[in-house]
């Protein structure tokens, strides 16, 4: 196994066991498992488990912004939060990991993107209307995917209603993207 081949893997596992679980919640020996490789090559290459999640994060947000936001030319949309909800399980797992360590400030790409769009698109607008709109897809993006059912069940509303929720939630986005002269993406 060639060494880059060897971290690849490292990454690849953790976006794996991330689609189910919050970093805190996986070992580093379970992570080397998973990547078919010897548990002192976590160690070798990123000094630890912790890092080597880190790494998978950064991995994960330059591919949103390369693949899905087409180098950073357009806004995610609400198919790609639909039709890879298991790899937006990962941004959500590592968001909602309580650990400050896990959550400080580093390299957001994907936040990057979204404000170099809006400054193209509303080259006149507020600052804190492009980050109060950022702010607000991500929960929508990022949520509506994890704990979009689980919400809405937990308002009274059933398995019948998703769909409407799904269009009320589509209309939002469009709105927001609309506020700062984005045009939805399907």
């Amino acid at each position: 196994m060639a060494a880059a081949s060897a971290r690849q893997d490292i990454i690849d596992a953790a976006l794996r066991l991330l689609e189910d679980r919050p970093p805190s919640a996986i070992s580093g020996r379970e992570l080397a498992e998973e990547a078919g490789v010897n548990y002192g090559l976590i160690h070798y290459y990123f000094n630890g488990k912790q890092n080597a999640f880190l790494a998978a994060r950064d991995f994960f947000n330059r591919w949103v912004v390369d693949s899905v936001m087409q180098g950073g030319s357009q806004p995610v949309s609400l198919s790609d939060t639909s039709d890879r909800r298991s790899l937006w399980a990962v941004a959500g797992h590592m968001a909602l990991e309580a650990s400050k360590e896990w959550n400080e400030e580093r390299d957001l790409p994907v936040v990057e993107a979204y404000l170099n769009l809006f400054a193209q698109t509303d080259p006149s607008g507020d600052r804190v209307q492009h980050a109060v709109v950022v702010a607000s897809l991500y929960a929508l993006l990022l949520g509506r995917p994890i704990f979009g059912a689980h919400n809405a069940h937990s308002v009274g509303l059933t398995d019948e209603d998703l769909p409407k929720v799904d269009q009320r939630i589509r209309s939002l986005v469009s709105d927001l993207e609309g506020s700062v002269g984005l045009e939805q993406q399907t």
